[in-house]
């Protein structure tokens, strides 16, 4: 606000000045100045920034202004690559987002597309992280801190999974630095929630031979085994097919899903498929996406089942066709839809 009274009394002065220049060649030449030119010079500015402030004048614009003169210094440090002297610890990081996001148009540099990469990602932006870890690549290709910051937020995107572009991201890390932990946990973690128990036990295995003595020991050995533990299942799952068939009239053309359960568990099931049935009898493959908790053990108990809803776009929570829940063993299982009052 003190900006804009500022901008304000100096733009009446102005135009002041400018009348006063008038009027005084006016005399000279022998001319009075008429009135109405006197006020309208006068009233003009002042119905101007009054418009202005009632109309035309964002709150933001202010806030704007004084974020970038608290902050355009740490910027400019950024920007060289110099840690800021002094970053002021009461402003939000969004502030110093859009400061060093003007100032990387105008003077851009991989130190700074970096730091707003981070920046980024402290705000729960994966996606403009991305992005700006991607600029900051394209300047120096071989950076390790761009391209983790790129794999790290490819995979906070996914919400924890891993996707080719990470991996390979990586996978390019680590070729360059065998030693480095991060890429090395990130590439266990996302294998994991990708079910890639081989490479996720690969991962662990590593980092627990360089620290088996420390205090990340006993973490590391829990994710090994458990790794280990859903390679051993994954097999039992590998190739998961429920056919279902219809006893009476079922009209197809509506939306099925089919799904595995524990039976001892009536909540989330432990993997499920949702698909248009467009015929029956239909076999439905449930791929690794479809999981959606860890596999069972080995000897666990495991049945498949599904629902049918005619309507194609209606959910099937009240659907009118069930299916009893059939034993899973391995491989193929058929389950039968019938309807709900039948059953």
């Amino acid at each position: 606000m003190k900006l804009l009274l500022l901008c304000a009394g100096l733009v009446v002065l102005t135009v002041l000045w400018l009348l006063w220049l008038w009027a005084r060649e006016a005399h000279r030449e022998g001319q009075a100045l008429p009135l109405p030119i006197l006020l309208s010079g006068i009233l003009a500015p002042v119905l101007g920034v009054v418009v202005y402030v009632g109309l035309g004048y964002q709150q933001d614009t202010g806030d704007w202004l004084g974020d970038y003169q608290a902050l355009h210094p740490v910027a400019s440090q950024l920007i060289a690559g110099q840690p800021p002297a002094a970053l002021p610890q009461d402003i939000p990081p969004a502030a110093l987002v859009r400061v060093l996001q003007r100032q990387l148009v105008i003077s851009p540099s991989v130190e700074g597309w970096y730091a707003l990469g981070l920046l980024y990602g402290q705000l729960g932006a994966p996606n403009m992280a991305v992005e700006a870890g991607r600029r900051a690549m394209a300047g120096q290709p071989g950076s390790v801190s761009a391209r983790m910051l790129v794999a790290q937020n490819l995979i906070e995107e996914r919400e924890g999974r891993m996707s080719d572009e990470a991996l390979a991201l990586l996978r390019g890390v680590i070729a360059d630095q065998p030693q480095h932990d991060g890429a090395w946990m990130l590439l266990g973690m996302g294998a994991s929630r990708n079910r890639d128990y081989p490479l996720a036990e690969e991962a662990w295995t590593e980092l627990l031979r360089r620290h088996g003595e420390g205090e990340a020991a006993s973490v590391l050995e829990r994710s090994l085994a458990f790794a280990r533990s859903q390679q051993a299942s994954a097999e039992r799952f590998a190739d998961v097919s429920i056919r279902v068939t219809t006893e009476g009239d079922v009209p197809p053309g509506g939306s099925l899903f089919v799904f595995l359960r524990d039976p001892a568990e009536p909540g989330q099931p432990l993997a499920a498929r949702r698909v248009l049935a467009e015929r029956f009898p239909v076999r439905v493959t449930l791929r690794a996406q479809d999981w959606l908790q860890a596999y069972p053990d080995k000897d666990s108990e495991v049945v498949a089942g599904a629902r049918y809803n005619p309507a194609p776009a209606a959910g099937v929570d009240q659907a009118p066709f069930d299916a009893p829940h059939v034993g899973f063993s391995r491989g193929e299982v058929e389950v039968r839809l019938q309807r709900r009052d039948a059953l």
